[in-house]
């Protein structure tokens, strides 16, 4: 039985290779485009608790909304960037939305004198790349490889914004909004001196996406990621729109040839099957060790999730430690689990780390003895 199997494996392993490129490709790009006119201003209202918007702006610049209501309003929109995005631009007086702020500044005419101070220096900064999505955990990611180059020496202060928003949002309510903002993301890790150039890659994680309410899959149109570039030339003081490009994503394919559709899929589902009774097998004549998994808690930061399933043994914990540089903030106490039972164990740490974390895991199996079980879990630093 054992060599059938192995035969078998050998015969799939082509077009198992051939479906797991197919998963780690994107399922659209997007490449950028040229930067808006220096006359086009970047306009951010936040709007009142009614939808109430802002008219004062003109129609050829970029507007971007902010909801704040969601626990007023008990409204399925995202409102955590937007009370950040508040906080960043000192509105503290929530009762006074909708608010319009342009390029960072309350009074538009200010805006407008600002930019004609720096109106000889454009451009300040070229950047070139592209969106590139991809499927992950049931929901997707926004992986952004892009090249900067400043072209005149910048304020360490300088930040790059990155917006996703989506051109008409409806909520479970049925409230309506236009160019709705989802997620917020500053980028700081690029060289601020003239002629350096920066190549890196941004991205939109989804659990953050997900945390939005964000679903390409069942909402793929409309939507946008916005740069915006705020800081200021070096010896000056006064904060200024840098960079502003507006960028329509794509979120399905262009083309999709229907045989090379096809082949994965039927590989993928023979492969399921063959993994299946392969699995079955293990489990009726093998271990019954538990299953592991882990991921990091949605809402708790720095909280990572790890489940315990086990099948026809009782199984103890008996220790869990982690390798450096991640620590847990607390000591880990043994415990015991029932046979098929699922547990959800609660792993603090004291900061994230961008280093993968990996566990050791240490487990006592009914009639099976003591087994220590590895689980590495990508890591959760933005």
């Amino acid at each position: 039985m054992q060599r059938v199997i192995f035969v078998i494996a050998l015969l799939l392993l082509p077009a198992m290779i051939t479906a797991s490129a197919n998963q780690n490709e994107a399922i659209a790009s997007t490449a950028f485009g040229d930067p808006e006119s220096s006359s086009v201003s970047f306009n951010e209202c936040f709007v009142g608790i009614d939808t109430g918007g802002c008219d004062d702006y003109s129609s050829d610049d970029i507007l971007l909304n902010w909801w704040s209501w969601s626990d007023e309003t008990n409204s399925d929109w995202p409102d955590d960037d937007a009370k950040a995005r508040a906080g960043e631009l000192l509105l503290d007086d929530a009762g006074s939305f909708p608010t319009l702020v342009t390029n960072e500044v309350n009074s538009s005419e200010q805006a407008q004198s600002n930019r004609q101070a720096i109106i000889a220096e454009l451009p300040i900064v070229t950047l070139s790349g592209e969106l590139n999505l991809y499927s992950e955990l049931g929901g997707h990611r926004i992986e952004i490889p892009v090249s900067m180059t400043p072209l005149k020496n910048l304020s360490d202060s300088t930040i790059m914004y990155i917006f996703l928003s989506n051109a008409y949002s409806v909520d479970h309510h049925n409230r309506e909004l236009l160019n709705l903002v989802y997620e917020m993301k500053p980028e700081i890790g690029f060289s601020n001196q003239a002629n350096n150039t920066t190549t890196t890659t941004w991205e939109l994680t989804e659990t953050h996406l997900s945390a939005a309410g964000v679903d390409f899959s069942q909402d793929p149109y409309g939507w946008s990621v916005t740069f915006a570039m705020f800081g200021s030339l070096e010896g000056e003081t006064t904060n200024q729109l840098l960079y502003l490009e507006q960028v329509k994503l794509k979120t399905q394919s262009d083309n999709i040839d229907y045989d090379q559709f096809l082949v994965p899929i039927f590989a993928i589902i023979f492969c399921v099957i063959i993994i299946a009774t392969i699995l079955a097998n293990m489990h009726k004549e093998e271990h019954g060790m538990p299953v592991i998994g882990g991921y990091w808690h949605r809402t708790k930061t720095d909280c990572l999730v790890v489940e315990f399933t086990t099948k026809q043994r009782r199984t103890e914990i008996k220790s869990l430690e982690v390798d450096k540089p991640w620590k847990l903030s607390s000591r880990f106490k043994s415990r015991f689990i029932e046979p098929n039972k699922s547990v959800e164990i609660e792993l603090r740490f004291k900061q994230s780390e961008s280093s993968e974390c990996r566990l050791h895991i240490k487990l006592e199996v009914d009639e099976l003895g003591v087994w220590t079980q590895f689980l590495a879990i990508a890591s959760n630093h933005d």
